[in-house]
């Protein structure tokens, strides 16, 4: 049976007797970087790639874990890889991957995950442009075709279901993956998809969550088995909660995103102090 310390060692609790979770929002985007790309007549516009400056953040993304993984003695072996199936999740994991030198990534499968790809509220035309998984392959050789999603959302999927499809999404991972220690994961998603599951993980409020920032980092952790994780404060800058510390630029185009509300009164539902609130909104 696990003992857990309660003395002076538990401050430091070593890297070998946690489990992490870093969820990771995609790049730049294309799209946004590049407005006239959506009115070409054969753009997959629900399906983006990453802009230039999308690629660099993904690169610096893997950099950064590489040299986070090595100095705490982690191989790929301790890691399991999950991406969103869309475009610019795969290309920010396989960036991301390729960048590695410190640890050997070489191998690495990506294993997709639909559970936690971009939320609809289109009426499931951004999905529609979704192409099949064995088209997908022939691009990135790292897609492991054999693992099978936890489940995939039903589409349209309307803003009040979203919540919903993402604690599904966590408890799905509870479920297949129990604590086990010295041992990590990586979900590569959408700025909603980080926003709702670092909130459905730590079980915190909206307002706990720093607003996802292009290839921003959300840590999580935990020493033993339970469904609350640990992260830090918001807008903690060394902390993993939005993490940017890895990045040269942020660029101006995709920008931070903790925006659930519908409008009526604001957008907004973020920490009313983060360095990324609006400053308009109070």
């Amino acid at each position: 049976s696990t003992m857990t310390t309660e003395n002076s060692d538990s401050q430091q609790c070593s890297a070998e007797d946690k489990q992490y979770l870093f969820i990771i929002r995609h790049g730049d985007r294309w799209d946004y970087a590049n407005p006239e790309w959506k009115k070409l007549p054969n753009s997959r516009t629900g399906d983006s790639p990453l802009s230039t400056l999308g690629h660099q953040q993904a690169m610096e993304v893997g950099k950064y874990l590489d040299s986070w993984m090595d100095e705490r003695g982690f191989t790929s072996g301790d890691i399991t890889w999950l991406s969103s199936p869309f475009l610019r999740c795969l290309q920010t994991s396989s960036e991301a991957l390729n960048a590695f030198q410190k640890v050997d990534m070489s191998k690495l499968a990506i294993n997709p995950e639909y559970s936690i790809f971009e939320w609809d509220g289109h009426g499931g035309e951004w999905h529609k442009d979704l192409p099949e998984l064995e088209e997908r392959k022939h691009y990135f050789p790292r897609l492991n075709m054999s693992y099978e999603s936890s489940f995939i959302p039903e589409l349209p999927e309307p803003r009040s279901k979203f919540f919903d499809r993402c604690q599904r999404s966590v408890d799905s991972f509870h479920q297949r993956y129990p604590f086990k220690r010295k041992q990590i994961f990586v979900m590569v998603s959408h700025a909603a998809g980080c926003i709702a599951l670092a909130k459905e993980f730590s079980q915190l409020n909206l307002t706990d969550i720093t607003p996802a920032a292009p290839c921003s980092i959300y840590g999580l952790e935990r020493s033993q088995e339970t469904n609350a994780w640990s992260i830090a404060a918001h807008d903690d800058l060394q902390g993993h909660n939005g993490f940017t510390g890895h990045l040269a630029e942020m660029g101006s185009s995709t920008v931070p995103w903790n925006n659930f509300g519908d409008g009526t009164r604001k957008f907004y539902t973020g920490p009313a102090t983060s360095r990324f609130a609006p400053k308009k909104e109070n």
